[in-house]
């Protein structure tokens, strides 16, 4: 199923061009945590660390704007074959 939703926004999980969302709102959360904790001794990448913060909450917004859903993973369809190649590959027999 196609949805037409701008999720422009948020990181990739890697160099597959997938955005997996529970992942990157933990990682999220950890840095923002660590803003709080230590934003104090990070001088002058405090201001990048909050940019990071804001991209990814930003994203992270836009895909639960819609009620009762939940975007966690957005793919192209090359993206998408690759995924289920691996999966498929990492199958037991």
């Amino acid at each position: 199923m196609t949805m037409q939703v701008d999720l422009v926004g948020g990181y990739y999980d890697a160099g597959d061009n997938v955005k997996f969302g529970f992942p990157m709102a933990f990682t999220t959360t950890m840095l923002s945590w660590s803003v709080l904790e230590f934003g104090g001794l990070m001088k002058g990448e405090l201001q990048n660390a909050r940019e990071a913060i804001r991209w990814a909450t930003d994203y992270i917004l836009k895909a639960t704007a819609h009620t009762d859903t939940i975007y966690v993973q957005v793919c192209s369809l090359e993206s998408l074959c690759i995924l289920q190649f691996y999966t498929h590959c990492l199958e037991t027999p």
